[in-house]
């Protein structure tokens, strides 16, 4: 998963940031010159235009408007015509080229004569400048100051925890072994807050090494302790089964049963071991996966014939991947085993192509609550649990292997038809 760090999440805040003032600058400029020219100067121009009418009406000689920034024309008897750029304006306010530049010009009309009434533009925009445009850039200017100073001190504050995570990232744990970190040069220059995180990242690690070492103590002892009275066992069934003499038929299931659970045991027993002293290593060999197959096959043929089973090998492609036999082995067996152990006069099809390895079966199946759990450590569904030999483990660690090897397992089965279990291997492994 692509994650962005703090500092690139503060400067995508700050820069939408700029982003907003900007824009509501540059809407706020807008804003102030349409209030400008369109209202404020507009509603001038209709109080000048009404101003003279009414003098005007007073005396009919009134001299036309005339100053630095207006000028007035009259269409009517006794007044000089208006410039030909306002002949045919209509009464209203807009703007029209006038002597060769832009003007905001003011037609009225009363008693069948006409008022021009023609304001200097720059006027306009000097007053937009002045009092819209300069004071919200000096206002922006000072917010972007304000925001590059927020953004300095923010950077400054979250280094330390910047650094920490970039030291954090550096620890190599797999050749150092434990979870300790020397963090001195943070210590001497942590503020409260990241004190109290390297003290609660110390605190963790000491749990978590404490952890491992008993974790290691527990694994060694175990692997001594427990494959003694597994060896016993397998001897001394070794022995028993010497003896020649004719047994009744009850005695040799038993024995049989009991040589079946020793080999499961121990086998379970090196599995669980391996994965716990963490010797699993993806692409430190590579495997034949129809060699492993064929071979656990014959394995299992024996249990697979007392239950009446048939077992196909399908080798469409030669599979090759990056992985040591024995968790191949690993796989592959709890796969089958779980399928032999859940069919019952039936037919288990394994199929071999140049990317996947397929187990499927014409057992009991699961519906799909069973199906959602079977994976998980122990499960084991009702039915099976009185017809089947296991410890609800198998299909848990084919899943925590996959993983670790990035294999990609898929599961489907229906209640009384059977189930298909398939591992895709990614291409190059």
């Amino acid at each position: 998963m692509n994650r962005r760090g703090l500092r690139a999440r503060l400067g995508r805040v700050f820069a939408a940031q700029v982003a907003v003032i900007g824009l509501a600058t540059v809407v706020g400029v807008y804003v102030t010159r349409v209030v400008v020219e369109d209202l404020l100067t507009r509603r001038a121009l209709d109080l000048e235009a009404e101003h003279y009418w009414q003098l005007a009406d007073a005396d009919p000689a009134q001299p036309l408007p005339n100053t630095a920034n207006l000028r007035g024309h009259l269409a009517a008897p006794g007044f000089p015509p208006p410039p030909d750029d306002l002949a045919g304006l209509e009464p209203g306010f807009g703007r029209r080229p006038v002597d060769g530049r832009d003007r905001l010009v003011h037609v009225s009309e009363r008693d069948g004569r006409r008022l021009y009434l023609v304001f200097e533009e720059d006027s306009v925009s000097d007053l937009t400048f002045y009092f819209g445009l300069l004071p919200l850039s000096v206002v922006l200017l000072l917010m972007y100051v304000l925001l590059f100073v927020a953004y300095r001190w923010s950077h400054r504050a979250l280094s330390p925890v910047v650094r920490l995570a970039r030291q954090l990232r550096e620890v190599d744990f797999e050749s150092t072994g434990r979870v300790r970190v020397d963090l001195g040069p943070l210590r001497d220059t942590a503020d409260a807050e990241l004190a109290a995180m390297i003290e609660a990242l110390d605190q963790l690690a000491a749990r978590v090494d404490a952890a491992i070492e008993r974790e290691r103590v527990f694994t060694r002892d175990a692997g001594h302790e427990l494959r003694t009275p597994v060896a016993v066992l397998k001897g001394s069934l070794d022995l028993i089964e010497r003896d020649d003499r004719e047994r009744p038929d009850r005695e040799r299931e038993t024995l049989s049963r009991m040589r079946r659970t020793v080999d499961d045991m121990e086998a379970l027993l090196e599995t669980l071991l391996l994965l716990a002293r963490g010797e699993v290593v993806p692409g430190a060999e590579e495997t034949v996966v129809n060699d492993v197959a064929a071979s656990e096959i014959g394995v299992l043929a024996a249990q697979a014939a007392r239950a009446g089973d048939t077992v196909c090998l399908h080798e469409r492609e030669e599979l090759r991947v990056r992985a040591p036999a024995r968790v191949v082995r690993i796989v592959f067996g709890n796969l089958l085993r779980n399928a032999v152990n859940h069919t019952r006069g039936g037919k288990i099809d394994v199929i071999v192509t140049a990317d996947s390895l397929t187990v499927e079966d014409t057992g009991s199946g699961m519906s799909e609550a069973q199906l959602a759990n079977a994976f998980e450590p122990f499960y084991r569904a009702d039915d099976s649990r009185r017809s089947a030999d296991g410890h609800g483990l198998g299909l848990s660690i084919v899943r925590r292997l996959s993983r670790q090897f990035g294999w990609q397992i898929t599961a489907r089965s229906q209640p009384g038809q059977g189930t298909s279990m398939e591992i895709r291997f990614p291409q190059g492994q």
